[in-house]
């Protein structure tokens, strides 16, 4: 069986510190994960962002929850996701973030 054809999106991940662990949040997908170290929380994000794509592709809710979170579909040249407007400023200020930095998904694309 061949794999679904997918494209690249960007996602911004906000690090910072709660008492002695590190997490990754992810503001425009509302998925968050931790470690003992920023490393350590990276790696784990990248699971859980993973988990969260096959499983919700595989129900059939990731469009869904997507359009709930503020993403848009572009429909040309082809259909694909586009992110929410993201404010690191504004999330750092929230949770004093340590720093954002961006995690790449593969995202699959939607034949309408």
């Amino acid at each position: 069986m061949r794999a679904p054809k997918t494209y690249k999106v960007h996602v911004p991940v906000v690090i910072f510190q709660e008492g002695e662990y590190f997490v990754a949040y992810c503001p425009v997908l509302e998925l968050s994960s931790y470690g003992q170290s920023e490393n350590e929380a990276k790696r784990a994000f990248a699971e859980a962002l993973k988990i969260f794509i096959k499983e919700t592709e595989k129900k059939g809710t990731l469009e869904k929850i997507l359009l709930d979170l503020g993403w848009t579909l572009k429909r040309k040249p082809f259909v694909q996701y586009q992110l929410p407007e993201f404010s690191p400023e504004r999330v750092k200020a929230l949770v004093r973030a340590k720093r954002v930095v961006k995690e790449t998904v593969r995202m699959p694309f939607v034949f309408a």
